[in-house]
């Protein structure tokens, strides 16, 4: 199943123009050199993943840090045909103008802070997975604390320039479980 996933969003990725070659899984056998095959070089997947984590917290840093000119930083940091289903929004927003839109409001929300952040990364060469848990704050027109504990995966392409740029980020609220549901060890 999960190989099935990562074939759908490989080619989806491919599809798009955000990947120029098809990953490879930084486990993958070297070419054996009497069958004259091309070396397939990938990333160090621990520094890739050090990469990714960064670019996220740069992200966070970014959406939160209250800047004039916050809504063009952060906008910066997604492909041009990016993907984004918002924290605090019904719909999908699939061009720059529609993320712009977006944080033009979110990202100038009074005393707007994230907290917790807790990633899990996976990485297949030039493609990146973080997904996890983060918790927003900010304050409302009546100055009262507002607490947004949320759900995140981001997926990152990363460019011939070495950046990784951000293809899709899906953020929601976290749902009120059933009472008989068990709770996953975390």
């Amino acid at each position: 199943m999960k190989a099935q996933v990562f074939s759908l969003l490989v080619t989806l990725l491919l599809a798009s123009g955000c990947a120029k070659q098809p990953p490879t899984a930084a486990t993958s056998p070297k070419p054996d050199a009497a069958n004259n095959s091309q070396k397939i070089t990938t990333a160090n997947p621990e520094d890739s993943k050090k990469e990714v984590a960064a670019a996220t917290q740069k992200w966070i840093d970014t959406v939160t840090s209250g800047k004039p000119n916050v809504v063009d930083e952060v906008v910066k940091l997604y492909s041009p045909n990016a993907l984004l289903w918002a924290t605090v929004s019904k719909q999908k927003r699939d061009t720059s103008q529609e993320i712009r839109d977006y944080f033009e409001v979110f990202a100038k929300l009074p005393e707007l802070k994230a907290e917790g952040y807790k990633p899990v990364i996976r990485v297949y060469d030039n493609v990146a997975i973080n997904s996890g848990y983060y918790t927003f704050t900010y304050r409302t027109k009546n100055n009262k604390k507002t607490v947004v504990p949320a759900r995140y995966t981001f997926v990152y392409a990363k460019g011939n320039d070495g950046k990784w740029m951000i293809v899709e980020h899906h953020s929601s609220a976290i749902p009120q479980p059933p009472k008989n549901l068990k709770a996953a060890v975390d």
